[in-house]
């Protein structure tokens, strides 16, 4: 049995990484999630516009069509970080890009693990409190 078996939990993962994206995926899924990809920011945005029933966004930094800032700031402007949130990551952990994330929009910011539980757990985090609210 999963843990959580509500699939109306969506999820859009953007990463040019095929491999990390894959297996991230998989792990959500295992835990009942469901998760579709984007491969870059106008791809993103492509989706959102003919879906905006997404729960949560997982960005990987930069893509190479458009600035992870970019993305963000365009996102925001047809919802706010309470109706979807996104989870930034970055192999960067330099204060200043954390701050100019969570500035433009990010709800959360987390350096790339090789693990990916610990994006996970915060996906977890997020099906909770849409649960609970």
């Amino acid at each position: 049995m999963l843990a959580y078996e509500e699939k109306y939990f969506k999820i859009i993962l953007v990463d040019e990484n095929v491999q990390f994206r894959n297996v991230l995926a998989s792990r959500l899924r295992m835990m009942g999630f469901h998760v579709e990809f984007a491969s870059g920011g106008f791809h993103l945005l492509h989706t959102l516009e003919k879906h905006w029933d997404f729960n949560l966004i997982i960005m990987h930094e930069n893509m190479d069509d458009m600035p992870a800032e970019e993305m963000i700031q365009l996102v925001r402007i047809h919802k706010n970080k309470t109706e979807l949130p996104i989870l930034f990551i970055s192999a960067n952990a330099s204060e200043e890009e954390i701050c100019e994330m969570v500035l433009n929009g990010a709800n959360e910011f987390i350096v790339q693990p090789k693990n990916p539980q610990p994006i996970v757990d915060r996906a977890r985090k997020y099906f909770t409190l849409l649960k609970n609210s």
